[in-house]
């Protein structure tokens, strides 16, 4: 029985962490969100951000009551680096065409489609963000992120 608690007490700090670059995505959204000072642009970004990471949380503790440790802070690093990427695309491309930068907003909107995480089919829920004409995040909530950044990665290289 010792043995146990001393077991448990040694995994407790892993336990802790498990989850700490979820939590510090959503942190830092909510805060930019909540912020008086934050501007509209950083704030409708934030607020993608946390009403992704939301969803994920919900459907991971729908599916198990257990979700693998990695499971959250993967999603949450690849979103923040699908957004990072995809907004460095937008802008990089301001003097180019009306066409070739809506292309590349369909390209990152198709890779948030064609990797769903849960396969959900409610879909008022899960395209909020893209049936939302005035959105700057048109991607669906229902997204695997990690694949979803692999794909716009591989997809950005076969436009070049």
């Amino acid at each position: 029985m010792k043995l146990f608690l001393v077991l448990c007490l040694l995994c407790l700090p892993s336990m802790v962490r498990a989850q700490d670059v979820f939590n510090y995505v959503l942190d830092n959204a909510t805060r930019v969100v909540n912020s008086p000072t934050s501007g509209y642009t950083q704030a409708q970004i934030a607020q993608f951000k946390r009403t992704s990471l939301l969803y994920l949380q919900k459907k991971a503790f729908e599916q198990s009551e257990t979700v693998a440790t990695d499971l959250l802070d993967t999603q949450a690093y690849y979103l923040s680096e699908f957004l990072t990427l995809f907004f460095t695309e937008v802008m990089k491309d301001k003097k180019q065409p009306e066409a070739v930068r809506k292309n590349k907003i369909l390209l990152f909107m198709n890779a948030s489609v064609m990797n769903p995480m849960w396969n959900d089919t409610d879909r008022e829920t899960t395209h909020a963000f893209i049936d939302d004409k005035e959105s700057m995040t048109p991607f669906c909530l229902d997204t695997d992120w990690q694949k979803a950044y692999a794909a716009a990665v591989v997809n950005l290289e076969s436009l070049r």
